[in-house]
């Protein structure tokens, strides 16, 4: 049912995947939502009226993030089948390699695999840009929410409603909030 070539991927590039992303989980997956729950009931217990901010932030930063995952998966998924066919070109000029020589097909042969190693190029420089757009995507809603809080904080200040260490803790505890999703971000993206 499966090839030579695409069980070298499976047993190579596959399983070292498999791994990571098992790694991750287990260190991030844990942390990430002890982060989050712990950072709203602080942020709650902090400032109710601010925390309506969380209502807003939240759920931008975890769709954005679900879209620029949800545009990868095709992206690693050809990914996988460019690395099967790269293999399996490499393979077959491997065990041929006398047959080639004596053919003189050298040309044909380094034709054939830069075809596929062109292919394999293009698919990943596609799934590196959106992995490159990801983190700053998420520094701009994390500054802009930032930004948000302070803003609607200074106001608060100002009305006497808050103090300026409470205007702080908030803060932090909204960048431990955006921090917990970032993180799984990060895990979500390595799935695919």
């Amino acid at each position: 049912q499966f090839g030579a070539p695409t069980l070298i991927t499976r047993g190579t590039n596959d399983v070292q995947q498999v791994q990571m992303t098992v790694l991750m989980t287990f260190t991030i997956m844990v942390m990430a939502p002890i982060m989050l729950v712990g950072g709203v009931i602080l942020a709650l217990s902090e400032d109710v009226s601010m925390s309506g901010l969380l209502l807003v932030i939240v759920p931008v930063l975890a769709a954005t993030a679900g879209v620029i995952v949800w545009r990868m998966v095709p992206h690693f998924r050809r990914m996988q089948k460019r690395i099967v066919a790269i293999n399996s070109v490499l393979r077959e000029q491997i065990t041929g390699l006398r047959v080639v020589r004596a053919f003189v097909r050298e040309g044909r042969e380094k034709e054939r695999f830069g075809v596929v190693n062109e292919e394999l190029y293009d698919t990943s420089l596609r799934a590196g840009r959106l992995m490159a757009l990801t983190f700053p995507v998420v520094m701009l809603i994390m500054n802009l929410s930032s930004v948000a809080v302070l803003w609607f904080g200074a106001r608060e200040i100002e009305a006497g409603g808050m103090q300026i260490g409470s205007l702080t803790a908030f803060l932090s505890y909204l960048m431990y909030i955006l921090m917990a999703v970032m993180m799984s971000t990060m895990i979500f993206m390595m799935i695919p």
